[in-house]
């Protein structure tokens, strides 16, 4: 296959699971090699993270100094507002199927195409809101395939906090998990309120209490973009530093 080479390119997975064409975002760093092992970052919220974040320039900042492993992106993009919450609201109907593209599907699909280290703790789950929640949930059932997560407030309900006391293999899970100081009272996009800083702060201290590597982080902002996006170099440097993958891999 056409190998583009620091450049976003687009493909389209036909899913048994979800019945559907899925579009992948897959960001192949400038100096991508097939001569080397990659980690995968996969972000749900794709295009936002792309689009709104810069996550491949940030990547390519760090990579430009030898601060990171080597990685490609890849970004799972969902079809409206009502299909991202069928598909990743924890009680969303079509929550378990978007996890099982992503084991099943996605990827077989991005190990068989390109030059990556096929191993849990190489792969990074990365969410914004309900695409938080859905990397989260995904890393709980398969810690095996998926042990990095990368949650930019998530939304927390009874649901996620009874699938991480049902998850058996908590002591695999890394998880790097931010939250704003002003998302205790937001508007959603259907127009209701929310407060999410108050169930992120106390499934944190859940996540203290356990068998998970754990760091929390508490940001100066909202549930936007704009708090957001200055923490994706933290991000990275968290899961892909030189110094935090020696005993790694």
């Amino acid at each position: 296959m056409d190998k583009k080479i620091g450049l976003v390119d687009q493909v389209k997975l036909e899913s048994k699971f979800l019945t559907r064409e899925v579009t992948i975002s897959i960001y192949l760093p400038k100096e991508y090699t097939d001569l080397y092992k990659h980690h995968v970052v996969i972000a749900f919220d794709g295009r936002d993270f792309f689009q709104f974040g810069q996550i491949h320039r940030a990547y390519e900042k760090l990579r430009s100094t030898e601060q990171l492993e080597r990685a490609i992106i890849v970004g799972v993009h969902y079809e409206d507002v009502e299909g991202r919450r069928t598909e990743f609201h924890p009680d969303g109907s079509r929550r378990k199927e978007m996890s099982q593209f992503v084991v099943k599907e996605l990827i077989p699909y991005i190990d068989g195409n390109y030059s990556t280290l096929k191993v849990g703790n190489a792969r990074i789950l990365a969410g914004d809101s309900l695409a938080a929640s859905i990397s989260l949930l995904t890393g709980l059932k398969y810690p095996h395939h998926f042990s990095q997560l990368a949650l930019f407030s998530p939304m927390i309900n009874d649901t996620v906090i009874e699938a991480f006391e049902d998850c058996t293999s908590k002591e695999l899970l890394n998880i790097k998990h931010y939250i704003g100081k002003e998302e205790d009272h937001f508007k959603l996009i259907s127009g209701d309120m929310a407060d999410f800083l108050t169930p992120n702060r106390e499934f944190s201290e859940i996540l203290k209490s356990s068998d998970v590597t754990y760091d929390f982080e508490e940001l100066d902002g909202g549930h936007t973009w704009k708090t957001w996006k200055p923490k994706l170099e933290d991000m990275l440097r968290y899961f892909l530093s030189q110094q935090n993958q020696k005993n790694l891999i």
